[in-house]
């Protein structure tokens, strides 16, 4: 995939590019629905940033990804306006195709702009800019559940209880913030206490959510995390791999059934957060906790099961989902799984190329742009946070987050080979 690039210009200044990118990094802790699509204003940042980079000469294209792109576009846009309507005897809804094809032309912008940012060595940039800007969020919303701030509490709340930040929903909220709870446990040279302090502030913000799936995504991750950690020791021996392996066992064994038994901290807790008394069924009562109050996914995937059934190979093209969906059930919603959403869409064909190429590129390649501590630190985190969005979309339709394929485009560069770094390299030195 090298040598599938097209190089715009020679130009290597990238001070105005770092802040927008830093600004735009801060933002994406935001989005909101207008006129049927998910805005944010990281979405016009990202525009300006591209446009920057154009005019200072300072893009590369993967000419191999956009030919794809572009491939799939024209396939999807004809099968979804031409081909399914008559299938399914539907009325045709250009609108409503446009709309999600929209959101995914949007996404494969911050591919594009992901892609170089790892090039341009702005990883850090991002990272930065987004933490800060996730738990500043999040102490927003922990403060205004002591101190009530009447306009941010009509904003930051979901049903004046579960908190959302600047999201449109509480779920992606919590996904966002256990992305920063990665970046927070990963990154080096940051002060102890600043880190346990901002550690403690998105954990909190990740309970206020109510969001019973991202409490067990962090469990999920902080197991992942331990065992990493072990696996990298230099005095790494299989004792100690099967000694880890049977205290994060443990743990999640244990915590749940010590928390069942700390009735005074669970009414602490839910004293001051009282959206807590959602997450605490996982620890009283687990098989409740994912069935009830919302939180029931089986009517959903049973939809979108009947729609696979329904045309498995190459789906039912964009803007489609909801009008077939009403053939199945009286009241239809999208999956709430990433992977049965694309399924529906795409087809199960295209769904499992785009995942095992997702796969590829997060658990078969290395960093190559150096051996330095910083970009093996970044390689992990951005390898990270692609982990926790792939076992997020299992429970929620993450294929629109502007942040996976944003981070998506920087490992993606991360897996190209050697010749094409040098290049860059060389190009700085001229």
């Amino acid at each position: 995939m090298t040598e599938n690039t097209v190089a715009l210009g020679k130009s290597r200044d990238t001070s105005l590019v770092m802040s927008m990118v830093f600004v735009m990094s801060l933002f994406l802790n935001q989005s909101n629905v207008l006129f049927g699509i998910n805005l944010s204003l990281s979405d016009f940042i990202i525009v300006g940033i591209l446009a920057i980079l154009i005019i200072k000469n300072e893009i590369e294209l993967p000419l191999m990804n956009i030919v794809v792109f572009s491939t799939f576009s024209i396939f999807i846009l004809f099968y979804s306006l031409f081909i399914i309507p008559n299938q399914y005897m539907i009325a045709a809804d250009p609108i409503s195709t446009l709309i999600d094809y929209t959101k995914l032309l949007v996404v494969f912008l911050y591919f594009i702009i992901g892609f170089n940012l790892s090039r341009l060595r702005l990883t850090t940039t991002f990272l930065r800019g987004f933490v800060v800007g996730a738990v500043g969020i999040g102490f927003i919303g922990i403060l205004i559940s002591f101190v009530p701030i009447p306009y941010l509490s009509s904003i930051m709340l979901f049903g004046e209880s579960r908190l959302i930040g600047f999201m449109n929903d509480p779920n992606f909220f919590a996904v966002i913030q256990c992305c920063a709870l990665s970046i927070l446990l990963r990154i080096k040279n940051l002060n102890p206490i600043v880190r346990l302090g901002a550690i403690g502030i998105v954990f909190l913000s990740i309970i206020s959510s109510g969001s019973k799936s991202a409490i067990i995504l962090v469990f999920l991750y902080s197991g992942y995390f331990i065992l990493t950690k072990v696996l990298k020791s230099k005095k790494t021996t299989p004792l100690k791999v099967v000694s880890s392996l049977l205290l994060v066992m443990g743990l999640l064994l244990i915590i749940p059934n010590l928390l069942t038994y700390t009735n005074e901290l669970m009414k602490l807790i839910i004293n001051r957060f009282p959206i807590f008394s959602r997450v605490e069924l996982l620890f009283t009562d687990f098989s409740s906790a994912v069935s009830d109050g919302g939180s029931g996914r089986t009517q959903v995937w049973q939809t979108a099961l009947h729609i696979i059934k329904s045309s498995p190979l190459f789906g039912i093209g964009l803007g489609n989902y909801i009008p077939i969906a009403e053939q199945f059930v009286n009241n239809p919603n999208v999956a709430h799984n990433t992977y049965l959403q694309l399924s529906a869409e795409w087809g199960i064909v295209l769904t499992v190329l785009f995942f095992i190429y997702i796969g590829t590129v997060v658990f078969e390649t290395k960093p190559v742009l150096s051996a330095n501590t910083q970009d093996k630190q970044n390689w992990q985190i951005i390898r990270d946070i692609l982990i926790i969005f792939l076992i997020a979309s299992v429970s929620i339709s993450l294929n629109n987050a502007r942040i996976f394929w944003l981070v998506f485009g920087m490992s993606v560069f991360q897996a190209k080979s050697t010749p094409s770094v040098k290049k860059y390299e060389r190009g700085k030195k001229q």
